[in-house]
């Protein structure tokens, strides 16, 4: 059984002949340049470091490399709108398309400037959106998309950093976003539908290019904080859960594709929600998360309605653990979640710079070894 075959079973809840294993690729799968540059040393490879998400601070991870990951996906993006360049002034601050200003603060790069500070209503009708259709965006995607379609056996995957949530709160700031949207609701759901239509046209575009190639195209949200819900779940499923099913009935009336959410955070509260709004997959099922503990029980109660990716304790066992607890905390996720099929092997989200390259290496490993199906781990 070839990658996409692989996948595509997992993402349909059959039993493929092993794991899927997603890493090094895409905004939620990716390796930060410090643990890549780590892994390069550990695994006696030479590669010149680039970046593909300045945010985030993702590298281009070689061929190679990803073959030794045994990755089964690859990823065709949209580029930038014709006419944007990233120019990062002396402080390291630059802005994004969307007017956000970043800075590089430790291992990222932060938002520390809003385009909408200081919100009205009349600062969102005049803001002024990037280009969603601009075609230097979608240029070679059709024909990137189809060479590793037809010339090589993984699944190719598609999708976008953020959508509607995460991305208005950076166009106006996190603390005022949070106080408006009870203080001065249908002002940001404005700004909120403002996106959507922005996502929508943009995905028209792009899926027009690649949709006819790819399996699966991921949006993100993060929607919980360590231990609880970001907002109201009532105030949730009042103005985000109806977006979100007209998003996903759009996507697929344009391709036949899965539709993969990621969100970081203690999120059970919102799983079944976010199923009866289309969402096929989600990510990462934070292992550290309050609600996330038991991926027996996550299993039993959202395995036939969501495909699961991940669950691993990522801020605990996969930066700061042995390898040996790694490979028991590999072993014990794929034994509840993979029976059946509907699960994928990543690091729960990005792999970050405190992730030793041992661990991901064992991460892998123990995938290849205990993954194959029928699933027995001891």
């Amino acid at each position: 059984m070839n990658s996409r075959e692989r996948f595509k079973r997992a993402i349909n809840h059959q039993e493929p002949d092993r794991v899927p294993i997603d890493v090094g690729g895409d905004f939620h799968n990716g390796l930060h340049e410090v643990a890549y540059g780590k892994l390069l040393q550990l695994l006696e490879e030479q590669d010149e470091i680039k970046i593909y998400d300045y945010m985030q601070h993702l590298a281009v991870v070689k061929e190679s490399v990803l073959r030794r990951l045994h990755g089964d996906t690859r990823y065709v993006f949209a580029g930038a709108a014709e006419g944007y360049q990233r120019v990062v002034a002396p402080d390291t601050s630059w802005f994004d398309e969307w007017g956000v200003k970043r800075k590089t603060v430790g291992f990222y790069d932060e938002s520390v400037g809003t385009p909408l500070a200081d919100c009205t209503y009349e600062k969102i009708k005049n803001y002024r959106l990037p280009d969603p259709r601009d075609k230097n965006r979608f240029k070679g995607l059709n024909e990137r998309a189809k060479r590793l379609y037809e010339d090589t056996e993984y699944a190719v995957i598609g999708g976008n950093a953020a959508s509607l949530f995460f991305l208005t709160s950076e166009i106006i700031g996190y603390q005022e976003y949070m106080e408006k949207i009870l203080t001065e609701t249908k002002m940001i759901e404005t700004l909120i539908d403002r996106v959507l239509e922005w996502q929508m046209d943009f995905f028209g575009c792009y899926l027009d290019e690649i949709g006819e190639y790819t399996e699966m195209i991921w949006m993100g949200d993060d929607w919980g904080t360590q231990r609880s819900p970001l907002m109201s779940p009532a105030l949730f499923r009042e103005i985000f859960i109806p977006r979100y099913k007209q998003f996903t009935q759009f996507i697929k009336k344009r391709a036949d594709v899965k539709i993969a959410l990621h969100s970081c955070g203690s999120i059970y509260w919102a799983l079944g929600d976010l199923a009866d709004a289309g969402i096929d997959v989600l990510h990462p099922l934070q292992g550290d998360a309050v609600g996330f503990e038991d991926p027996y029980k996550l299993k039993k109660e959202y395995g036939s309605d969501l495909v699961l990716y991940s669950n691993l304790r990522n801020q605990s066992v996969i930066p700061h653990g042995t390898v040996e607890e790694v490979i028991e905390e590999v072993k014990f996720k794929i034994g509840a979640l993979a029976p059946g099929g509907g699960y994928i092997m990543s690091g729960g989200h990005n792999i970050q710079a405190d992730v030793p390259p041992e661990n991901i290496l064992a991460m892998i490993d123990t995938t290849i070894k205990y993954g194959n199906y029928p699933i027995k781990t001891v």
